[in-house]
This record gives C-alpha cells, sequence and structure tokens, in this order.
C-alpha cells in the first residue's frame, strides 16, 4: 500500500496535487519569516508582503480542491488531502489576520514585544518542521517524532501566552478598541502555532493509514 502511494507521489493529477501542497507550506514558512522579520524590526509596511502571500495561498488552495474533485488519489486519502489544504489555507489566514491587527497595535512595550517575537520565532521553526515532515511521506520514516516536535513548539507558544496576558493585565490602554486590538493580535498570533500543530496531526494520519 505505501509503496503505491509513494508512486502515486510521481504522476499526473496525484504528483500535482503533492507539489501543490508543498508550495501551499512554503507559503507559510515564507509568510512565518517575513512575519517575524517585521516585528524585529518593528516594519508595519514590508508586513504588508503577507497579505499578498495569503492570496496566492488562496489560490493555490483551489487548486488543490478542484484537482481532488476531478479524482486525485483513493477516496480514504482524499478526504484527509482536503482537510490538510483547508487546514493550511486557515494557517495561512491566521497569519494575515495578525498581520492587520499588528498594523493597527499601537507600539507594545518591550516586554511583550519580545514575547510576540518569540513566538512569530517559533511559528517559524513549526512552519519548517511541517514542511518537512510532509516530505517524509514519500519515504518510510515514522512522523511520530516529528509531530512531537510540532507539539512541544506548540505548548512553548501557549505557556508563552499566558505570560503575554499576564502581563497585559497590569498594563494601562487609552480605551477599549486599543485593548481589543491588541488582543486580537496576540490571539491570532498564537493560533498560527494550533492550526500547524492541526495540520502535523493530519500528515500524521495519512502516514499511518499508508502503512
Amino acid at each position: 500500500m505505501f509503496w503505491k502511494f509513494r508512486k502515486m507521489f510521481e504522476k499526473g493529477k496525484e504528483k500535482e496535487i503533492v507539489d501543490l501542497i508543498r508550495d501551499h507550506i512554503t507559503l507559510i514558512r515564507d509568510a512565518c519569516e517575513i512575519f517575524s522579520n517585521c516585528l524585529k524590526e518593528n516594519d508595519k509596511v514590508s508586513v504588508s508582503e503577507v497579505c499578498e502571500i495569503e492570496k496566492i495561498g488562496d489560490s493555490v488552495r483551489r487548486e488543490i480542491v478542484l484537482k481532488l474533485y476531478e479524482g486525485a488519489f483513493l477516496p480514504g486519502i482524499r478526504g484527509n488531502l482536503y482537510r490538510l489544504a483547508e487546514t493550511l489555507d486557515e494557517v495561512l489566514d491566521t497569519i494575515e489576520d495578525a498581520t492587520i491587527m499588528f498594523m493597527m497595535i499601537p507600539k507594545l512595550d518591550e516586554d511583550v514585544m519580545s514575547e510576540c517575537i518569540r513566538i512569530a520565532e517559533i511559528n517559524l521553526k513549526m512552519a519548517e518542521e511541517l514542511l518537512q515532515t510532509f516530505e517524509a511521506l514519500r519515504t518510510e520514516e515514522d512522523l511520530k517524532d516529528r509531530t512531537i516536535r510540532i507539539r512541544i513548539m506548540e505548548e512553548e507558544v501557549d505557556s508563552i501566552k499566558r505570560d503575554i496576558f499576564k502581563k497585559l493585565m497590569k498594563k494601562d490602554v487609552r480605551n477599549f478598541w486599543e485593548g481589543m486590538a491588541i488582543y486580537n493580535f496576540i490571539k491570532h498570533l498564537t493560533n498560527v502555532s494550533d492550526l500547524i500543530e492541526d495540520a502535523g496531526d493530519i500528515i500524521q494520519i495519512l502516514n499511518v493509514s499508508l502503512r
């Protein structure tokens, strides 16, 4: 079964879908990298590049879904590939949401911003690990250790998020809407890791189903 699936990676619509999913994850990695660098430099101009990447990601998702509906892959595999494409799309949407909030909020205090940068850097590492995990589907590697690494990084983000909210509770904001914008920025920034973990779990399910 695994050998037959591996051969699918190498021809026709199946290969096209695999290439598109790889492109989709690469876009996520690129968006995470741009966003992380912009946070470090407090650059609210270049961060708009993330929105452009999200538009490209929408096109990639549509192509994946179309080819799946055209009959690529066996039905049992097709459903999980569709879920993976939708989850990857959610990751890019969430990075874009964080970007929009970042452009709106005032400059954060250094102690809070440093924690946000840490999260952005972890999101980038998770995206890189996710890409390697997907590439490993071509091999007979057990992906359990890779998905565990993704899960550990997600738990680290959760811990940092709690610390951020503790710090924010002690700070003053000028009005309700400023506080809401800061909250939404943190929420979207941290949700990226949750969704990357979900994508990793789907890849692991694909891997187990092919054994």
